[in-house]
Parts: structure tokens; C-alpha cells; sequence
């Protein structure tokens, strides 16, 4: 890596081809957002969300059991980690609702211009079905009142998309093509014809993003080794971001709260009809793992943000031991090498290895 620069900013070098622009900060040090591992623990399938002129944070919440959806609101992304820091509930345990477990894997994303938080519920009986609620207009996100009653996602014909099964982890994404839903999908689970966690995908309108405009499509199964460990079969947890031209999709395998918990990685072009399965690419290895950072085990369920200077941001839970099963919340920037293509296991030090050295 080389640097080279002047008083406003510096333009760093890495040994791939690749560069990028970096600032410095008032002591004249090299600036880099970072973020120490863990940020938070006991949170699972973590979402960073910039609204309005201030950032949320909402996942999973092991340390209440998965019950309810809580958001975080801050003025930037360090101080939704800060000490001490309110928790809204949005929405709570609800037996008459039918919302009583597996609050799962909450998203924020805006669909036709309106706000959504896409996640996963189970009412008396277990049994996620993926579901998605919108933000009334005008109101506060952190407000339980602020956000419609919760519909299930359903099919062409009305019927639920987990119909005899499970669903969960549903993203959205949207390209030139149009908009589509990612969602994973379980059969017969716990019996020997158990299909595993699959990845389907479909199209939808937006002004009613819960109702299907296509049947479902299978996007992938797990059929390969790493995908297929600690006793569980699983592709899950699909989030997308769009870079020159190149729709990626991120999915995890692998157990969700240990060291075999790793990234697996889909990629389209972003004019491409995605409902056609040859317009995909899939990784063969994962793309993010417990070799891939140190100190960092089991990285996975991850989603994407814009940081406030510009760069992508990957957001994700792993362990901070080899035996552990806490699932704690980490965030990093995602590299693009030379060639456009992302790198998501750049550690903060690797990133910039003259960090805290004065301007060259």
C-alpha cells in the first residue's frame, strides 16, 4: 500500500491496483470510521439505517429471547452503540395479533417511496412466516403506533408464501428491471426429506410490496460443504447492494450462532432478467468466514449501508470466541478491488496500515 497526498486529502494505494481517497482529520492524522468487534451483544442479524437525518439500528434480539422488535435511533452510527442507549419497542409480544415468538431478522427498506420493515414472525405455534409492516406517513419510526398492523407476504393468488413450511430473513431489492423480494424457505424441517434453508426470489408491484407479482423462483439451494455444517442445511439471510453495473447478493450458511456461521456471495448484472436462474453467478467458497478477520468467529446474516463519508459498509453478528454462541454485532467497510469486485474481509488494520501516521 502507498500514499500520497496533500493538505485536503490523500489517495491511498493498494497492492491490487485498486485506490480510494481518504481525508484527514483536524490533528492531521489519516481519517478512517472504525469500529471495535464487538459493538453490541446478544444481537443477531443486525440493520444500520439512515432516515431523515438520523440512523437506526434494529436486529434481532437474543437477550430478549427474540420477543418484540426494539429500534435504536442516534444522530450517527458510533452513538448507536453508545452505553446506555434506548431501546424502542415497535412491536411487542401480541398473542391476540398472533405475534407470540421468532420475531426474526427486522429490515428497513422503502419500497415506492414508503418505509417497510420486512421480518419474520410466529404466533402460538412455531413457525416463522415472513411479513412486512409500513411506516404511517408522517410519523416517527421509533413509535409503536407509527407503523401499520403487519401483513404475510403472499402469493399471486392470496395464499401465504410458507404454506406447509417455513419463511424467513426477506429482503428487497430493486433494480432496472424492477423490484423483487429474497426470502429463504424451509420444508418438512426436523424429518429426513428436510429440504434445508432455500433462497427464493419473485417480483413484486410496489405500491403492494406483500402481495407477489410472479411465482417464486428457487435462486439457490445448499448443496455445497460449508454450506452444510454443524448439522444445519442452510441458505439464508440475502442482502443486496448495486456497484457498477453488478447486482451482489450476500446469503449465509452454516450455523447462525457459531464459528461455521459464513458468507456466501450471488452475483447479477443489474439489467438482467433476475427471475432467470442463468442470470446468476454463484461463489463456489464463501466470501466471509472465521479465517477471514482475526478475533472475528462465525460472521454471517450481514446487511449493507452508506456511511456518512460515502463508503459502503458491511454490518454483521459473529462470536468473539472460537466456542461461543453469543451472537454480537460488528461493522466494517467493504473494499472493491481493481477490477469493481467487492472484498468484504478487510480488517480496519489491513485497511490502513499507516492509520494514525501524519500527512506524507
Amino acid at each position: 500500500m502507498t500514499c500520497k497526498g496533500d493538505k485536503s486529502g490523500i489517495l491511498i494505494s493498494y497492492s491490487d491496483g485498486s485506490s480510494r481517497e481518504k481525508k484527514f482529520d483536524p490533528d492531521g492524522r489519516i481519517y478512517q470510521q472504525k469500529f471495535d468487534f464487538p459493538l453490541a451483544k446478544g444481537y443477531g442479524d443486525p440493520v444500520i439505517f439512515p432516515w431523515e437525518g438520523k440512523w437506526y439500528f434494529i436486529s434481532t434480539s437474543d437477550n430478549r429471547h427474540d420477543i418484540g422488535i426494539y429500534v435504536r435511533e442516534a444522530d450517527d452510527v458510533h452513538s448507536l452503540f453508545a452505553e446506555g442507549i434506548t431501546e424502542h419497542l415497535i412491536l411487542p409480544f401480541d398473542p391476540e395479533r398472533g405475534f407470540e415468538q421468532t420475531f426474526w431478522a427486522p429490515e428497513f427498506h422503502v419500497i415506492g417511496g414508503e418505509l417497510y420493515i420486512l421480518f419474520a414472525v410466529s404466533g402460538h405455534e412455531w413457525g416463522p412466516q415472513c411479513h412486512m409492516m409500513k411506516k404511517k406517513k408522517g410519523a416517527s419510526i421509533i413509535e409503536a403506533d407509527s407503523w401499520e398492523d403487519p401483513v404475510k407476504v403472499c402469493k399471486m393468488d392470496g395464499t401465504p408464501i410458507g404454506q406447509g413450511a417455513i419463511t424467513l430473513d426477506m429482503t428487497h431489492v430493486k433494480t432496472n428491471k424492477g423490484s423483487y423480494l429474497i426470502w429463504s424457505y424451509r420444508q418438512f424441517i426436523g424429518h429426513p426429506n428436510d429440504t434445508g434453508s432455500m433462497l427464493y426470489i419473485a417480483s413484486i408491484d410496489e405500491d403492494k410490496p406483500w402481495i407477489l407479482t410472479s411465482e417464486p423462483v428457487l435462486l439457490t439451494r445448499p448443496l455445497l460443504g460449508w454450506e452444510n455444517v454443524s448439522g444445519t442445511i442452510n441458505n439464508e439471510g440475502p442482502y443486496g447492494f448495486i456497484h457498477e453495473g453488478k447486482l451482489y447478493v450476500t446469503y449465509s450458511g452454516g450455523a447462525a450462532n457459531s464459528y461455521t456461521y459464513a458468507v456466501g456471495l450471488l452475483t447479477a448484472d443489474e439489467d438482467a432478467d433476475l427471475l432467470d436462474i442463468s442470470s446468476w453467478t454463484k461463489s463456489i467458497t464463501p466470501v466471509l468466514n472465521f479465517y477471514s478477520v482475526k478475533g472475528v468467529f462465525g460472521p454471517g446474516h450481514n446487511s449493507f449501508f452508506t456511511n456518512e463519508d460515502g463508503e459502503l459498509m458491511i454490518a454483521y453478528h459473529g462470536e468473539t470466541a472460537i466456542d461461543s454462541t453469543l451472537r454480537c454485532d460488528g461493522i466494517r467497510r467493504v473494499h472493491f478491488r481493481a477490477d469493481g469486485t467487492p472484498y468484504f474481509q478487510m480488517s480496519a488494520a489491513e485497511d490502513l496500515m499507516t492509520y494514525g501516521a501524519n500527512q506524507m
